[in-house]
């Protein structure tokens, strides 16, 4: 069985796509958020379902650097939360 393995935009290790969480910039709107579903449309970044990963993508603007564009501090937060 194939399982879909993703990267971590904090850690940059490889890890399979159900352990990690899915942030996305919806297709149509451009507005950033976490996708708990792993089923919205639009471009996705993935980080470790850890503290540490997240706070470590907060301090290198990492998905401000993949979404190429500004990021709240509140998705962060959002991702901490779904730890």
């Amino acid at each position: 069985m194939h399982i879909p393995m993703r990267m971590c935009i904090a850690c940059r290790q490889m890890k399979p796509q159900a352990e990690l969480i899915r942030i996305v910039r919806e297709l149509n709107t451009g507005k950033i958020m976490p996708d708990e579903n792993k089923k919205l449309m639009g471009r996705g970044a993935y980080i470790c379902r850890d503290k540490d990963c997240i706070k470590k993508a907060e301090k290198k603007n990492g998905l401000a650097r993949h979404f190429k564009c500004n990021v709240p501090i509140e998705i962060y937060k959002a991702a901490e939360e779904m730890v």
